[in-house]
Parts: C-alpha cells; sequence; structure tokens
C-alpha cells in the first residue's frame, strides 16, 4: 500500500486511550492492538512531538502537503521507538511489513522487550506478499513457529477468505466452461470426501437451516411450547 503517513506518537497514545476509555465505560472485555506503520511509512504529518525528531529527514525537506519526510535507514529503530510508547497502553503490538522478514521480527521482538519483557506482538502474514519469493516451502512451515518463539502471539493472514473465495470460484467457473457439469462433480467430489475431516456444507439446505430435519426440530419445539402455554392455562383455571 503506497502513499502512507504517520501521525505523531503522541497522537496515536491519545487514540489508543480514547479505545481504552471507551471499552471500558462499555464495559466490553477488549484487546487493544496498537499498530505502526514505520517500517514502509515514509511521511510524518508533523514534528510536535520530539520522540519522532530522530527518524525525520530534515535534508530531504517536506512534500507540498507539509508532510515531513522520514529516513529509510531507521525505518526499524522507529518502529521499536513507537512501540515502546504504545506498550503501556496496549495489549498487543502490531508492525505491519511490507515483507516476510524473521529477522526484522526479531530485531524488533528484541528491542521492545529490552524495556518491557513480558510485550507481546502481533503478525500479519499478509496475502500482499509474495511469500514464495521470499521464502522456501521449509521455511514457511517454520515461519510462524519462530515468530511465536519471539513473542509474537497473534498471527493471522488478513483476507485469507477474500482470496480462497474469489479463486476457488474463478477457477470453478472456468473449468465449468470447459468440462460442464464434469468440473462441478469433480468439486462436489472433494466436498464428499472432506465430510469425515469435518466439513458440513455438503448438504447446503441444512448448512442455512432450511433442510427438512431444522424444520421437523423446529415444529417439535414450538408444539412443545404450545402444549406447555395449555398446561400453563389449565393451571390458572383451575
Amino acid at each position: 500500500m503506497g502513499g502512507k503517513v504517520l501521525i505523531p506518537i503522541e497522537e496515536n497514545i491519545r487514540h489508543l486511550n480514547a479505545a481504552r476509555l471507551a471499552a471500558d465505560v462499555c464495559g466490553v472485555p477488549t484487546i487493544i492492538v496498537a499498530r505502526t506503520d514505520a517500517e514502509s511509512a515514509r511521511l510524518l504529518t508533523n514534528d510536535i512531538d520530539e520522540r519522532d525528531h530522530p527518524f525525520i529527514d530534515r535534508e530531504a525537506g517536506r512534500t507540498p502537503e507539509g508532510f515531513y519526510r522520514l529516513k529509510d535507514s531507521t525505518a526499524l529503530e522507529s518502529c521499536i521507538a513507537r512501540a515502546k510508547a504504545y506498550a503501556p497502553y496496549s495489549d498487543l503490538i502490531w508492525m505491519e511489513t511490507s515483507h516476510p522478514s524473521l529477522s526484522d521480527a526479531k530485531e524488533f521482538s528484541e528491542g521492545v522487550r529490552r524495556d518491557f519483557p513480558d510485550q507481546m506482538f502481533a503478525y500479519n502474514c499478509s496475502p500482499s506478499f509474495n511469500w514464495q519469493k521470499h521464502l522456501r516451502p521449509s521455511d514457511m512451515e517454520q515461519f510462524q513457529k519462530e515468530l511465536g518463539k519471539m513473542g509474537f502471539k497473534y498471527q493471522f493472514i488478513t483476507l485469507a477468505g477474500f482470496h480462497a473465495n474469489n479463486f476457488s470460484i474463478f477457477d470453478l467457473a472456468k473449468n465449468y466452461r470447459e468440462r460442464g457439469m464434469a468440473a462441478y462433480s469433480e468439486l462436489q467430489q472433494k466436498e464428499f470426501g472432506a465430510e469425515s475431516q469435518g466439513y458440513t456444507a455438503v448438504k447446503h439446505q441444512r448448512e442455512v437451516g432450511t433442510g427438512k430435519n431444522f424444520i421437523k426440530q423446529s415444529l417439535v419445539k414450538a408444539t412443545s411450547v404450545l402444549n406447555l402455554k395449555k398446561h400453563v392455562i389449565q393451571i390458572k383455571k383451575l
């Protein structure tokens, strides 16, 4: 994602405090995640917070919009500085990255944990990465385990379902155009084979609550309720 612009550290802390206050007032159990995009962002709205000063590229000047430019060489240091500032106000810290890198994750984790040894982190195993370009299959299999050892306790793939849904329907449509019902039958056989592993969507009527068993159970429950009401009315009459 291009064009990222950071806000000052203090401004983001105010946002974290506002989120915590809202959760406390509403009485809702909430996990506050503090995210920083400082690894890839190269712009800052203003320089009001002195903690941002070491990372501003003064020689590069400002953009026509007035944004301050940030140094390329101190991006990871900026992530660590921001994470330390956010740690007292959040439960998890998420450093958004532009590519999968265990070495960057390790440097970030160790840098933060020098001051906050129990800090837990979040990691986006992003679908925007070309994983095969950066890692071998054997490295991919160990990637998340290694992250876990570093304190990245919440790991996720943003939009995994989006990509799975879109590609599967594209693949089905392409094959269906070429081979008709034979293509759909192959999909169906895969569904049948997955039932033993817990897959339940073969019977789509049942899955969405319109199957005859569901209707039958609903009618039985409704009849039971009506009988109970009749029983209560009879007791009242007595």
